[in-house]
């Protein structure tokens, strides 16, 4: 059966059938044509005013949600008809406006992040174009509309996307390339800010600390703020932290830095075992 806008439903065999058609039928149609159809059933929306509201939420459920409210009366006289066109119309128009004047890759929207990091996980990619494709991945992340320490691994599991092994896999290599102080910068602070967005497991600890030590390479502003601030949210990290910054700071001749760190760890008492043997190989190799 050839599908047309004014298709019945009872004209399918079965619901199935009607809903993939359906699908086919606004998949095929542009923004404009959907606009056009929409105006004559009394529904007068633009493309202007949802891309207005759009940049002022960044969040398309939220976008789609406002013009349901503002046209239910005549979204249900529109459903009512029991043709292809109905009221499933509004949601393929807005999502249509929105892809075709925002890019995809730009909008902070899951099921757009998880297209984009499965494009990352299955292709090879030169490594800094892969952390600057991560750095936009986690700016979209924190603009993602979410509930504060959500579990952002089992937001991406159900697309077969393991996040915290991602992550690993980009920034497993960082200490062993040239980087710009303001590009780790950036990628540092987004870190702190994802830490402090969602509930995120204790690998993304270690790979704030790699990041930073990786950092101190290049600066050492502020570093005694930020090993302060790691150590009093997760002490448990306290001397591997410690020894990662002093392999640094010892690797670019950095003694006096050093100096004060190797003391103040050294008047750290260890919480357990392997604390107490991270101190100890801390002293044999820095005092």
């Amino acid at each position: 059966m050839k599908t047309t806008i004014h298709t019945l439903k009872r004209e399918y065999k079965d619901n199935q059938t009607y809903l993939n058609e359906k699908q086919n039928l606004f998949q095929n149609l542009t923004y404009m044509m959907i606009e056009k159809e929409l105006n004559h059933n009394d529904i007068h929306i633009k493309h202007e005013e949802v891309m207005d509201y759009y940049k002022k939420c960044e969040d398309i459920d939220e976008t789609i949600a406002f013009f349901d409210e503002k046209y239910d009366q005549q979204l249900d006289k529109l459903g009512e008809k029991e043709e292809m066109f109905d009221d499933d119309a509004l949601v393929f128009y807005i999502v249509k406006v929105i892809e075709h004047f925002v890019d995809i890759h730009q909008i902070p929207d899951k099921n757009y992040i998880a297209s984009d990091l499965l494009e990352l996980i299955q292709k090879d990619h030169d490594y800094h174009d892969l952390l600057e494709q991560t750095q936009s991945i986690m700016k979209r992340l924190i603009k993602m509309k979410h509930e504060k320490n959500q579990d952002l691994q089992n937001t991406f599991s159900p697309y077969g996307i393991d996040l915290e092994q991602f992550f690993t896999r980009v920034f497993q290599e960082i200490d062993y390339i040239e980087h710009q102080v303001s590009f780790l910068t950036k990628l540092y602070s987004l870190l702190k800010e994802l830490q402090n967005e969602y509930a995120l497991s204790l690998r993304y600890v270690e790979i704030r600390m790699d990041v930073l030590s990786t950092l101190t390479k290049y600066t050492q502003e502020n570093l005694d703020e930020e090993i302060k601030d790691i150590c009093k949210n997760y002490p448990q990290y306290r001397f591997m932290l410690y020894y990662k910054i002093m392999t640094t700071l010892q690797q670019i001749g950095e003694t006096g830095l050093l100096k004060k760190y190797y003391h103040e760890v050294n008047a750290c008492i260890p919480m357990n075992e392997e604390q107490k043997d991270l101190l100890e190989v801390i002293q044999e190799i820095f005092g």
